[in-house]
């Protein structure tokens, strides 16, 4: 609903004056209606607040992970391919969040086509919800916007979050990886 505000000032106080020119016939019955006045126009995905959980991951340089989602983990003897899962690119400052699944605390990665290394010491806390749109919950991470009392704002457009139409679980913290989910 939009209104046109108006500030009226009486004995030093400040009042505002809101004017409504339809879908009054709504509130007609009401004596009271709690309102809720948003002063910056935030534009993304509205999303419930119990959707939003938190999920650790490893950051690590994107030099480190090859075409295809894979990384290079060296070991004392041998050095191998390990296909992750990458939960958000940050191309600004060069990071890839990894998922924990594939890795563990302590592997070291191998730089590409160098000899290179980067011990994976510890992780970072995210925040995101669970797409289940495949039939089974996908971590993604989100950008909160903005927020109001029940519902964040959240960026839309990038690859590895949520997009318009997307099913997310309403309660993030019910949810584990690849749960299998009934809609």
């Amino acid at each position: 609903l939009w209104g046109t505000m108006r500030l009226t000032e009486k004995k030093n106080d400040i009042y505002a004056n809101i004017t409504f020119k339809d879908s009054m016939i709504r509130y007609a019955d009401e004596r009271f209606v709690n309102i809720e006045l948003i002063l910056e126009d935030e534009s993304g995905l509205k999303i419930p607040k119990t959707s939003v959980t938190e999920k650790d991951c490893y950051a690590v340089p994107i030099d480190y992970i090859t075409s295809g989602g894979q990384t290079t983990k060296k070991g004392k003897t041998t050095t191998e391919f390990i296909p992750v899962t990458i939960i958000n690119e940050d191309t600004e400052s060069g990071i890839a969040y990894l998922d924990t699944e594939n890795l563990k605390k302590g592997d070291t990665l191998l730089l590409p086509e160098s000899s290179d290394t980067m011990d994976l010491l510890k992780t970072e806390s995210i925040k995101g919800v669970y797409n289940v749109n495949k039939g089974y919950a996908v971590f993604k991470q989100v950008q909160i916007l903005s927020e109001s009392d029940e519902y964040y704002i959240i960026a839309e457009g990038n690859s590895y979050s949520l997009s318009n139409y997307d099913h997310i679980a309403l309660n993030g913290d019910s949810v584990r990886d690849n749960q299998i989910v009934s809609q």
